[in-house]
């Protein structure tokens, strides 16, 4: 029986390249998909700067807030929206529960941080 020579045939190495272009098509194929997730991940933790930012700014006034929502835009084109507010606390007159919210738009889709804390002046 003759013996076939030491290597590959010209056949296995088409399909281990068909192989190797099917398998990097599928990962670019996850690029923008990867790119919206981390554009949306960046917007969001920027939304919760801006939050975190006002609500520390707000407690180290020490001052009682009025129960009507004020409202900020903190960059240039009104790409998210700030507000906050404070509230009495029942059974509590020297107690106020002060109330950041962000907002802001991507694409359709609307998106809301709130954060809350209780401030004693």
């Amino acid at each position: 029986m003759p013996r076939r020579p030491p290597g590959l045939s010209l056949i296995e190495v088409l399909v281990s390249f068909g192989v190797l272009a099917v398998a990097i098509l599928g990962l670019l194929g996850c690029m923008p998909a990867a790119a919206r997730v981390q554009k949306v991940s960046t917007v969001s933790s920027q939304a919760l700067y801006q939050a975190e930012q006002k609500l520390d700014e707000l407690l180290h006034q020490n001052q009682r807030l009025s129960g009507v929502a004020l409202v900020d835009y903190p960059y240039s084109d009104a790409s998210m929206r700030r507000r906050w507010w404070g509230e009495s606390v029942d059974g509590h007159p020297n107690l106020q529960l002060v109330q950041v919210e962000v907002t802001w738009v991507e694409g359709v889709r609307s998106h809301l941080w709130v954060l809350r804390s209780y401030l004693a002046p």
